[in-house]
């Protein structure tokens, strides 16, 4: 295996730790609405993830281990489209919510921060700022 075998397997096991959390914010309330499914599919095209891919790993996260992001802003990117996921019906649930800082703190973020970064990427993600804006403005702050 090559350097850039590795490189693609470390790559789409991220991608693939990524969905199954996006998914799994998706259905912590007990409803996958369409737009929450719609948004994870979207991302999911935008990882280069196969029907087959997303299909094994709806019906099967458990197989799927956790990969953390190596680095501040991957955490962040990810983080950011947790949220999204979260608020894209409206609403934030409670267990939705819960979910997301555990998903959070098991990324590599802080305890000490946890609740001011959510509470800030949730106000980035009301007004619409950009991913590109919110990972810069929040890694400056959070980092």
């Amino acid at each position: 295996m090559g350097l850039s075998d590795l490189f693609n397997s470390y790559d789409k096991k991220k991608r693939r730790s990524h969905f199954k959390n996006l998914f799994s914010i998706a259905r912590a309330d007990g409803d996958v609405d369409r737009a929450e499914m719609d948004l994870v599919i979207g991302l999911a095209e935008k990882f280069h993830m196969s029907t087959e891919e997303v299909t094994r790993i709806i019906r099967n996260p458990e197989d799927i281990p956790l990969i953390t992001p190596k680095t501040a802003e991957e955490r962040m990117e990810h983080l950011y489209d947790l949220i999204n996921v979260m608020m894209v019906d409206g609403r934030i649930d409670e267990k939705e919510l819960f979910l997301c800082k555990s998903l959070a703190l098991k990324l590599g973020c802080s305890e000490e921060t946890i609740d001011g970064l959510l509470r800030d990427l949730i106000e980035q993600a009301i007004n619409r700022i950009p991913p590109e804006k919110t990972v810069e403005k929040l890694l400056e702050k959070y980092a």
